[in-house]
């Protein structure tokens, strides 16, 4: 409905209510990481503002498309450092952004940054390693893409990209935006056996279809079951 918005799927913990990653029913797919090595190209910072975990819940909740979510981000009154990736299913296209309270960049495959010959553009292809300023993960990420370049799919994601470069301690979300299934992996409990980076256990893989099919309560039902 036009009250609950799309359905979507928040990759996070139980009770929490702002978005890290997720996807929709309208077949976007979005991440964020926060910047701790910035240059002088980003803006600054600021604790007044929408915190972008409720930033990335509206989009993904009420964006129909990768334009409309640029727009929001480009209004909204923004605070911290962060990269964000946002990707849409049916344009079959994906945005970097570079946010910030007072700046917003957004980047393709053709203006991709930073610029630098640690992290060089891919046709085809916007990416980013752990950082802004992070040279050795934005170069072994480049390889690692450019060695599964033609042929990426998700599994190979999985075992030649994620887990090579070792990016995606606490979760690693891949997203086929083209079928909407989502593989995802959690890191493990200090208290259980195996490996604890997400990005070396084992990933399920869940086919948002199904759940997206499945009937929404309306939002009377909804206000009827919690009206005093």
């Amino acid at each position: 409905s036009s009250k609950l918005g799309n359905t979507f799927t928040n990759i996070a913990w139980a009770g929490y209510i702002g978005v890290l990653s997720g996807m929709s029913s309208t077949l976007l797919g979005m991440t964020s990481i926060g910047v701790e090595f910035p240059d002088d190209t980003f803006g600054d910072e600021s604790m007044s503002g929408e915190p972008f975990i409720f930033v990335s819940r509206h989009i993904l909740q009420y964006s129909q498309t990768v334009d409309d979510a640029l727009a929001y981000i480009s209004d909204v009154r923004r605070t911290c450092h962060l990269i964000m990736g946002i990707a849409d299913g049916k344009l079959n296209t994906a945005r970097m952004i570079q946010y910030s309270h007072s700046k917003v960049n957004f980047f393709d495959d053709l203006n991709l940054q930073p610029a630098a010959e640690w992290h060089p553009q891919i046709t085809n292809v916007v990416y980013n390693g752990m950082d802004w300023l992070c040279p050795s993960y934005q170069y072994k990420l480049y390889q690692q893409i450019m060695e599964q370049y033609g042929h990426i799919t998700p599994e190979s994601t999985i075992q030649n990209i994620s887990a090579v470069v070792k990016t995606g301690d606490v979760h690693v979300a891949v997203y086929d935006l083209s079928e909407n299934i989502l593989y995802l992996a959690n890191a493990a409990a200090s208290n259980k056996q195996g490996p604890k980076p997400a990005y070396q256990r084992q990933f399920n893989k869940l086919d948002l279809k199904i759940e997206y099919d499945r009937k929404q309560p309306s939002i009377d039902v909804i206000e009827d079951q919690y009206r005093p």
